[in-house]
């Protein structure tokens, strides 16, 4: 008896001592997602608004023939600057990204931008970086005017630094006016060098155009550099001539050198520096035949050359060994356009644009294909009136008003649908990509419709699943309409209705068996009631605390329906995020299920690894380092993906690439 009632005491204190392990806070447990928060802070110095790109990788090259060509890879963000050339805000972007390029085809900014990413952020100051450059590679010469070459037969308005930047510039930049830059980007700033002039405005090369500037009234004369889209090393200058004698031979002037070297792309701005910059402006001297003279007198013609690829940057030399082409068609080779005129309806700012290709189909001199941008620039006359310029084609009037832009964003979504049982984790039995694109007004920001599309890629299941996913944070009354397209399936959930009756929130169930739907596309367009949204509101898969307070994190909340030919009961979301109210909630907490709904969380497990996870900016394949390749079935992707067990637990801060090092023998390579 006194042994029983010493063995029952025991037993009594060991369950008195016993602990239940401590749970883990919602913050212990990683979200598996790959989207980050960036803080992006550009100033373009301008006095007008701006649409600018920031890619992952540098947005532009060179082809085989000397031109700059835009790359087809849609950028990470698009965004607009408020009217003074300034954006300030967070986006959402791959959180394994370490730079960005800025980018804008917009007059004025300096592109691309190589930006490195610290600490969240990336930052950009127009005027600071252009000083930076000049102040790193743009000291004088400090030589005599015997010190440094240029043609015989030319004249000079002053030295050149040694990356061909005139010493003789104005001190103080011009402000062009906003609606003069939007004009003449419209027709002069075509990126990719395929843009040709005679299929945009065919009219500014007609063969009766004029191109003429007549000055008749004394006055003098400012020109300012607008924008090269040309790679080659090239030299611009200009002559005069009395009106009523046209040259017929380059002898019968004196060609004056104005930019020894114009150029303004960088296509690796992290070591090149471009020679000008917009608003860049040297005043025009008339030469009288024995010296330099400020006004330009009434009764002469003044007329542009460019020497192409003149600017030697060893040397600092310009060289006249290559072709030169003249604004007057008779002086070039085939008589060709080389040079287009406009003028603003007062007709007192005329805007040039010169070509230098050589290559063109079916001869080199059809330069109507060209885009007449690889020097731009323009002038600006003390007296407005002083200039004749009767059949010079008008600029277009060109307004940024009517613009919408959007962006996009992609990736790969995976589920595991052993839940709530402990499963495999090969997270196969589902593999969809998606792709989200915001469009919203350039003006106000505001969202105007969003485009979804998902594309089921892989099926790893035992049993049918539908796919669906809810707008979660967003008002039905928010969404005017939904419109699916869907190659013939339809969901029976949705009961033919655009968005699944009785839910909170938007939801859009695609398909109940992935079965039927592999490879299939389906493309949802979400019409916004009114435009109120900002673009947050809609960005998917967006990590900020300071954003989360205003608006659902859960916006695109993806989920597969497990088993639906036994039911809609039963979904499987990512880490964390909640379920519909479709859901049972009497599946939390049973098999290896540590949900708490009460608390808001949801899908989570002691092992920590994930019942659906999301990759951004990738897609699912076969190529290494580029795609993300499906773990063979049974495998886990702890297994497959060697380096995610480590990105996992130190919560995405370590190997954020991961990825991109599958184990070969334990992933579908074909």
């Amino acid at each position: 008896m006194g042994v029983l009632c010493a063995l029952s005491l025991v037993g009594c204190m060991e369950k008195d001592l016993y602990q239940a392990p401590e749970e883990k806070t919602a913050d212990e447990y990683f979200g598996f997602t790959t989207s980050s928060s960036c803080t992006v802070d550009v100033n373009y110095g301008l006095n007008y608004q701006v649409v600018f790109e920031l890619y992952a990788e540098n947005p532009l090259e060179e082809d085989e023939d000397g031109n700059i060509i835009k790359t087809k890879e849609e950028p990470v963000y698009r965004g607009a600057t408020d009217k003074k050339g300034i954006f300030n805000d967070f986006i959402s972007i791959p959180s394994y990204l370490t730079e960005l390029y800025l980018y804008s085809d917009y007059l004025g900014t300096v592109s691309p931008i190589q930006l490195q990413i610290t600490n969240g952020k990336v930052s950009f100051d127009q005027k600071a970086f252009i000083q930076s450059k000049r102040n790193a590679k743009g000291t004088s010469r400090g030589v005599t005017n015997s010190g440094y070459k240029y043609p015989e037969g030319f004249q000079i308005l002053g030295e050149w630094n040694e990356i061909g930047c005139p010493t003789y510039l104005s001190s103080t930049p011009t402000e062009i006016d906003g609606q003069l830059m939007y004009n003449i980007r419209e027709v002069f700033i075509k990126p990719g060098g395929s843009a040709a002039m005679e299929d945009y405005y065919p009219e500014y090369i007609d063969d009766n155009v004029n191109i003429e500037i007549n000055i008749k009234k004394p006055t003098e004369i400012g020109l300012v550099m607008l924008s090269s889209t040309g790679t080659k090393q090239n030299t611009v200058g200009y002559f005069t001539y009395p009106t009523d004698q046209k040259p017929t031979d380059i002898s019968q002037v004196t060609p004056i050198i104005a930019y020894p070297r114009i150029s303004t792309a960088v296509c690796n701005s992290s070591s090149t520096a471009g020679s000008m910059y917009t608003g860049d402006r040297v005043e025009l001297k008339y030469w009288d035949g024995t010296k330099f003279v400020n006004e330009f007198p009434a009764g002469v013609s003044i007329a542009w050359f460019l020497i192409e690829s003149s600017y030697n940057q060893s040397t600092k030399e310009v060289l006249n060994n290559k072709r030169t082409f003249y604004s007057i068609r008779d002086l070039n080779k085939s008589k060709e356009h080389r040079t287009i005129a406009l003028k603003n309806k007062s007709g007192e700012v005329v805007a040039f644009g010169m070509e230098d290709a050589t290559n063109f189909e079916p001869t080199g001199d059809n330069t109507r294909k060209g885009n007449f941008g690889d020097a731009v620039f323009y002038l600006d006359f003390s007296d407005g009136s002083a200039i004749e310029t009767d059949g010079v084609e008008e600029l277009p009037d060109k307004s940024i008003n009517d613009k919408e832009i959007y962006n996009s964003f992609k990736g790969v979504l995976s589920f595991e649908d052993f839940w709530p049982s402990k499963g495999d984790y090969d997270m196969n039995d589902m593999v969809v990509e998606y792709k989200r694109e915001i469009y919203k007004s350039v003006l106000t920001s505001k969202v105007v419709k969003v485009i979804d599309t998902f594309v089921p890629k892989h099926d790893g299941a035992n049993w049918q699943n539908g796919f669906g996913y809810q707008l979660t944070g967003i008002a039905n009354s928010d969404i005017k309409k939904i419109t699916v397209e869907s190659d013939g399936i339809v969901s029976q959930f949705m009961e033919g209705q655009d968005r699944e009756p009785g839910q909170n929130y938007p939801t859009i169930i695609l398909f109940d068996n992935q079965k039927a739907a592999i490879n299939k596309t389906f493309t949802v367009t979400i019409d916004v009631a009114q435009e109120r949204f900002t673009e947050t509101a809609f960005t998917p898969f967006f990590n900020n605390e300071y954003w989360e307070k205003t608006y659902s994190k859960f916006n695109m909340n993806p989920f597969i329906i497990i088993s639906t030919s036994t039911g809609r009961d039963k979904e499987a979301h990512i880490v964390k995020f909640p379920p519909t109210n479709k859901m049972n909630f009497s599946y939390f907490g049973t098999g290896s299920d540590v949900s708490r709904p009460d608390e808001g969380l949801y899908y989570v497990n002691n092992e920590n690894m994930p019942t659906g996870l999301q990759i951004s900016g990738i897609s699912v394949g076969i190529k290494r380092s580029a795609d993300f390749l499906v773990p063979v079935e049974t495998t886990s992707i702890l297994e497959a993906y060697p380096k995610f067990g480590d990105w996992a637990s130190s919560f995405g801060a370590s190997n954020p690439y991961w990825w991109k090092d599958p184990d070969n023998s334990k992933v579908i390579t074909q």
